[in-house]
């Protein structure tokens, strides 16, 4: 499988926005290595099951333990509500990226991803090289190692929920002006809202908004009757700081939180926000991803050959 490290080394990032270091792995234990070669310079990293897949253990990968895993039940409604409102969002997105000519698409994982992939199902117009994803890694359950002496705002043990601001340094210090980003598009999922609100609140106070124009757009759960963020992005918005904020409704996120259903999750919580794909004992998809991927996205997320 192969797997991408950033850091927060300086330097040229010209590239590839997406890692600074690119390893094939054949075992659980040289994943583990890699990752703690790098030392405290550590941002993220994402585990991608391309060529030879190999099996992955840990206390999180396999255990339903959230409600939205323990009582999953396939709804093709559900799915139909998503995909609805992804088909709309793409259309709101189009307007306002009109104007760019390379934007680049800043998509926390995990709840991100999924969103953007039924999005970007609708996007008419994808020039090569228009639109270049960015897989952040976030988390407010997963904790750097101690060992590392990564320390958060408040200068206590940083939890994966810092790495955003790292992950925005290293984009705004050695990618954006460099690679030519004249736009970001930052895609998220709202329930309360809270996430989105404190990832846009630390766009602001790093400056990448003074750097390039900066479109939030979301797909919310409940048809957004949950969310307690619209009213201050629409104001951020309306005074310039941000260049739009546009979002839809469905009946259910239902990939919020369901790791079964997303294909990713952490092996351990406590050694960083180090994103893994969930598979089966057949090294596959589990149902969940399989029928969301082909209700929602068009088709299932295929195994690349290693290149």
């Amino acid at each position: 499988m192969k797997l991408y490290i950033r850091t927060q080394e300086p330097g040229d990032r010209r590239e590839h926005v997406q890692f600074d270091h690119c390893f094939e792995v054949d075992s659980q234990d040289e994943w583990k290595a890699r990752i703690e070669a790098v030392g405290d310079k550590i941002i993220s990293s994402v585990l991608k099951p391309t060529g030879v897949r190999i099996p992955l253990v840990g206390p999180h990968l396999r255990k339903r333990s959230h409600p939205h895993e323990r009582h999953y039940t396939y709804d093709l409604a559900i799915h139909e509500s998503y995909r609805a409102a992804a088909e709309k969002l793409a259309r709101a997105v189009e307007a306002a990226i009109a104007g760019s000519r390379r934007c680049l698409v800043y998509l926390p994982l995990r709840g991100a991803l999924p969103i953007w992939r039924a999005v970007k199902r609708y996007i008419r117009e994808l020039p090569a090289g228009r639109l270049v994803e960015y897989h952040a890694v976030t988390s407010s359950f997963v904790m750097y190692p101690d060992a590392l002496e990564i320390r958060g705002k408040g200068c206590g043990r940083a939890s994966g929920r810092y790495a955003n601001i790292l992950e925005l340094r290293r984009l705004r210090d050695w990618c954006i002006g460099p690679m030519g980003f004249d736009h970001l598009l930052y895609v998220d999922e709202i329930v309360s809202g809270g996430m989105l609100r404190g990832h846009v609140n630390e766009m602001i106070e790093l400056g990448v908004t003074a750097m390039l124009p900066v479109t939030v757009a979301a797909l919310a759960d409940a048809f957004g009757s949950r969310s307690k963020a619209n009213g201050h992005l629409n104001r951020l918005a309306a005074q310039g700081t941000i260049h739009a904020f546009v979002w839809e409704g469905c009946h259910t996120l239902v990939t919020e939180d369901q790791k079964f259903t997303l294909g990713t999750h952490y092996v351990d919580h406590d050694f960083g926000p180090h994103v893994v794909p969930v598979l089966t004992d057949t090294l596959g998809w589990f149902d969940e991803k399989v029928r969301f991927d082909a209700d929602v996205v068009g088709e299932v997320e295929a195994f690349d050959p290693a290149e």
